[in-house]
């Protein structure tokens, strides 16, 4: 079993996911200005220190929560912090595992690793390892997908050529007795 958390990076893709709120409350406080300065500078003063404080004491106590873990026969994941969520996924339902990117976190270095089952009925991953490390996500999905006996394909090829090969030999025993 191997236990892992999300990258640090978390806490600063987190930050900036917050931004546009802070832009919303901004642009209404400039709304407001018409209304009365004074009025609509304590208004959004008071929306920002809330909300800043809000996310002071939220994005940390996430970040903390976040455990991820491969099993020998199970992926887990487990995070929140006023709903907790814990998933457990058994490798033999997985029938496909995705490493997924966005924009902000290609800039980081970060990736969301989905693993698929059919038993949703949609496509939507049924656990997602988040904001983890490009490099590791990759090595995760490698050593998931021999978990659950998907080849990787330089794996298949070797196989595949070992196969031939041992074609080829049977052959050649064929010819020689008939």
């Amino acid at each position: 079993m191997r236990r892992f958390t999300p990258n640090r990076k978390l806490l600063e893709i987190y930050w900036i996911y917050s931004l546009p709120i802070f832009v919303i409350l901004w642009c209404l406080a400039a709304a407001l200005l018409f209304l009365e300065y004074y009025t609509a500078a304590l208004i959004s003063a008071i929306f920002s220190a809330l909300l800043l404080a809000f996310l002071c004491i939220w994005i940390p106590r996430f970040y903390n929560s976040v455990i991820f873990k491969v099993e020998d026969d199970h992926a887990y994941a487990k995070f929140g912090v006023w709903w907790k969520k814990i998933k457990r996924v058994p490798y033999g339902l997985v029938s496909e595992i995705r490493i997924r990117q966005g924009p902000l976190q290609r800039k980081l270095g970060l990736a969301n690793l989905d693993l698929f089952t059919p038993a949703t009925g949609v496509m939507r991953p049924e656990l997602t390892y988040f904001q983890i490390e490009e490099r590791f996500a990759k090595k995760l999905q490698d050593e998931i997908r021999k978990k659950i006996g998907v080849l990787t394909a330089k794996e298949r090829r070797s196989i595949e050529e070992e196969i031939l090969e041992e074609l080829k030999a049977i052959r050649k025993l064929l010819e020689e007795k008939f």
